[in-house]
Parts: structure tokens; C-alpha cells; sequence
């Protein structure tokens, strides 16, 4: 016995489905409502690229062969604008889908498609676009290498220039008074001389005292 298929909802999330075949187109978009996706539809190449720039989906589901422009053109313009996309058609082989992933597409079915293996391709496809989505939010808040070298050399530069302009504004406030000139005097300085000891001469003997007279 086999479990009846219950798909994931799509929780509102938009899908583009570009086929000039109207029975899939039909087909496809009344399944996909009926899990939840808001569908968005076109028959022809120029019709889905309005449709892109327009609805912007989630992820797009594309015919590779259409009425007026190649699949693989459409895919690779839609690849530029980072859209999510899955490839259906109906004459698959091996140099068309490894040329559909080069250019960017998610995976590459060929009709007539499993419907429960096209949803979970889709689901696929709508998580990586949110993780690229998100990658690119979160690099634009983390500084790469190159950007933190510059930061730290300019830092580096600021507080060099800081520091010699404090200089520069510290020594404007000192200024060195001039000292003066001693004038020369003409006078000559008299140098002590120093006299030997034993070249000294003698000092005089003192005077005798007088005796006393006697007392009578």
C-alpha cells in the first residue's frame, strides 16, 4: 500500500515557472498553489525575465526550450541577478545539463517530472539562495583581511601624527632665553704665590727686658 504524498508547505514563498507547454504550465502552477507557494506564470523567455524583475521569486523553475529565446540564454541572465533556478525539459542529455549547471542552475530534470522529487528539488534550491543571502549579510557586518590591515594602519598613522603635533604644540610654548656674553676684563688676576717653608726668613729676637732696680 502505498502513503498518500503530502508535500511541504511552501509557506508563501514565491516560484516562478516559465513552460510554453499551457498544460504543464497549468499543471505545475495548480500544484504548487495547492501546497502554498504563490505562483507566478509565463509561456514565453522575454515573459519569465519581466516576470523576474518584477516578482522577484524565490526560486524559477524553467523550460530549456521556449518559443523565443533558448532556456540556457534566460538561465544565464537570471544567473547574473543571483536567481535560483531549476531547469525542466523534455529533451535532456548529458552536454546540455553539465552546460545548464556551469551557468548556474540548481539541478537539471527532464519531464515528464516526479512531483514529490520537483518539490524537494525546489526546497533545496530556496535554502541555498537563504544561505547565500545570508552569507552575504554576514559579510557585510565581518571585516575581511584587507580591510582589517588598512583600519590598523590608519589607527597607526593617526596616533603618529597625534603624538608629533603634541610635540610640535609642546615646544611652541618653551622658549630658550639667550645667555650672555661674559665681557673679557682687562685687569690681570693675581694668582696667589705659594712661599716654602724653609725660604722664610727669620723672624727678629725680641728686645731684653730691664731688670727692675733695687729698693733701697
Amino acid at each position: 500500500m502505498t502513503l498518500p504524498f503530502e508535500p511541504a508547505k511552501g509557506e508563501g514563498r514565491r516560484v516562478l515557472i516559465v513552460d510554453d507547454d499551457e498544460g504543464i504550465l497549468t499543471a505545475l502552477s495548480t500544484f504548487f498553489q495547492r501546497i502554498g507557494y504563490d505562483v507566478v506564470k509565463a509561456a514565453t523567455g522575454q515573459q519569465g525575465l519581466q516576470a523576474f524583475r518584477n516578482q522577484q521569486p524565490d526560486v524559477t523553475i524553467l523550460d530549456l526550450r521556449l518559443p523565443d529565446i533558448d532556456g540556457l540564454q534566460v538561465l544565464e541572465v537570471m544567473h547574473q541577478q543571483r536567481a535560483a533556478v531549476v531547469l525542466l525539459t523534455g529533451f535532456g542529455d548529458i552536454a546540455t545539463a553539465v552546460q545548464a549547471m556551469k551557468l548556474g542552475a540548481e539541478n537539471f530534470l527532464t519531464k515528464p517530472v516526479d512531483l514529490p522529487h520537483l518539490v524537494a528539488v525546489v526546497e533545496r534550491a530556496i535554502e541555498k539562495a537563504d544561505l547565500r543571502r545570508e552569507n552575504q549579510r554576514l559579510r557585510a557586518y565581518v571585516p575581511t583581511t584587507r580591510k582589517r590591515i588598512v583600519r590598523a594602519v590608519a589607527v597607526i598613522v593617526m596616533l603618529v601624527a597625534a603624538g608629533a603635533l603634541g610635540l610640535l604644540v609642546g615646544g611652541m610654548g618653551v622658549t630658550e632665553r639667550p645667555v650672555p656674553d661674559i665681557a673679557p676684563t682687562k685687569q690681570p688676576v693675581n694668582t696667589p704665590r705659594m712661599v716654602r717653608p724653609d725660604t722664610m726668613p727669620f723672624a727678629p729676637a725680641p728686645a731684653p727686658t730691664a731688670a727692675p732696680a733695687p729698693t733701697r
